[in-house]
C-alpha cells in the first residue's frame, strides 16, 4: 500500500508525515476506526453531528496515551466520502488545532440547526416563537425576579 501523507503539528510547526491510521488499514481500504483503536486512539471530543449527512463539517478529536502523534483530529465533510486526518504531537498542539478548526464545525452545526428549525414549509419553528414579550432586566432586579418576569 502506498504511503498516505498527513499534516502534523509538532511544537507549533507543520510537518508532513505518513498517516499511521491509514498505514494500519488493510490495502483494500480497511476499517479506519478499527485501525485507530489498534493504535490506541480513543474518542476525546466531537464538534458537529455525525449522524446527519447534511451537517457541513464534523470535527472529532481522538487521543492516545503518549506521543508520537498523541492527538488525531478527524475532519469529515458532507461533500463526499472523504475524511481528513490531522495529527498533533502534544496537548498544546491539539488545543491550537481545536482553536483553529472548532469555529468551522460550530458554524456548520448552527447553519444546520437553523435549517432544521425552519424546515416546516418555511414557517417559523415553534421552538423559535416567543410565548411572551421580552422584559428588560432592570437595575436592582435579581436574576430570579427577572426570570420570574419573563415566565420561566
Amino acid at each position: 500500500m502506498e504511503s498516505v501523507p498527513a499534516w502534523c503539528l509538532v511544537n507549533g510547526e507543520w510537518t508532513e508525515r505518513e498517516d499511521p491510521v491509514m498505514a494500519a488499514c488493510d490495502p483494500q481500504g480497511g476499517d479506519v476506526y478499527a485501525a485507530m483503536a489498534a493504535l490506541g486512539f480513543e474518542a476525546w471530543c466531537r464538534i458537529g453531528d455525525e449522524e446527519f449527512a447534511t451537517t457541513p463539517v464534523t470535527l472529532a478529536v481522538y487521543s492516545r496515551e503518549k506521543p508520537p502523534l498523541q492527538f488525531l483530529l478527524q475532519l469529515e465533510g458532507n461533500a463526499g466520502n472523504v475524511v481528513e486526518h490531522v495529527f498533533a504531537e502534544s496537548l498544546p498542539d491539539a488545543m491550537n488545532l481545536l482553536a483553529a478548526w472548532a469555529p468551522v464545525a460550530q458554524a456548520g452545526a448552527l447553519v444546520e440547526l437553523a435549517r432544521r428549525l425552519t424546515a416546516d414549509g418555511g414557517e417559523d419553528s415553534p421552538a423559535l416563537r416567543r410565548t411572551a414579550p421580552p422584559q428588560p432586566f432592570t437595575t436592582g432586579a435579581t436574576p430570579s425576579t427577572a426570570m420570574d418576569r419573563i415566565g420561566t
